[in-house]
């Protein structure tokens, strides 16, 4: 075959490899982790036309055909969804698909991102084809969970079905306060805040208090933002104050 040959017989091949590359989507990474970002683009890079989103700026100003996949960490994906909320968009450009990779602690971290507009959540040590049908399903605009996420979702379904008040005495009862004290903060008797623990420890399926505060965390049912008293004492509970604490053989002073 002379050299004429060869060239025009590899032209089409050559051809194919762009044409084919100018049809696959656009995938942006974000990852905060260094490290971790260069692994990403890598590892979509056969896929689809991934970037550095840290080291790269888009191409052009042009409305491209298809959303973009955008890869991010947890805490980053949130910040740029709720600052991309506020902006006007482009073209009537259909918003990016979002795909979270990272630790996947508990179901209320999955569930924010979810409803904040996330697609995908996958674990930071899922394996690269896991990764890969991740990034597809959601650039193609469908959810997708890994096992961890899943399974953890699936716990917290058990928030759905906490009324109001019962939110309330959990979020106070992993702060470590007893029956009397959220009585006095929910301004009820503690006999109801009883009857109201009891009902919790059967939904958490906890034999204890401290056990009923350790499942709601890893369930995402309460954050660990929320273990700061978020009821403090109202300033007429004066008739509900517990009496001072008299030391051993000390005899009280008479009343004025």
């Amino acid at each position: 075959m002379s050299v004429t040959e060869r060239s025009n017989a590899a032209a089409p091949t050559a051809f194919g490899a762009a044409s084919a590359a100018s049809t696959l989507s656009e995938a942006v990474v974000v990852h905060r982790n260094p490290l971790l970002r260069a692994g990403l683009v890598a590892a979509l890079s056969p896929f689809f036309r991934a970037r550095d989103g840290a080291e790269s700026q888009p191409a052009a100003a042009s409305v491209p055909e298809r959303p973009p996949l955008i890869v991010a960490d947890h805490e980053g994906a949130l910040a740029m969804l709720a600052a991309s909320a506020t902006q006007p968009r482009r073209g009537g450009m259909a918003p990016a698909h979002w795909l979270v990779i990272g630790p996947v602690s508990h179901g209320g971290r999955v569930r924010d991102a979810m409803s904040a507009g996330v697609l995908g959540y996958v674990h930071a040590a899922c394996s690269v084809e896991e990764l890969r049908d991740a990034a597809r399903a959601v650039a193609a605009g469908r959810r997708y969970l890994c096992r961890t996420a899943a399974g953890l979702i699936a716990e917290g379904w058990l928030g759905d079905d906490l009324t109001p008040r019962e939110h309330d005495v959990l979020r106070m009862l992993c702060t470590g306060l007893d029956n009397k004290s959220i009585g006095q903060r929910l301004g009820v008797a503690p006999g109801t805040v009883k009857t109201h623990v009891k009902t919790l420890l059967q939904k958490l399926g906890a034999r204890s208090r401290t056990q009923a505060a350790t499942e709601a965390l890893r369930r995402g049912l309460i954050e660990g933002s929320a273990m700061d008293d978020p009821f403090p004492l109202p300033p007429d509970c004066g008739a509900w104050a517990a009496p001072p604490v008299k030391s051993r053989g000390a005899r009280a002073n008479p009343a004025p």
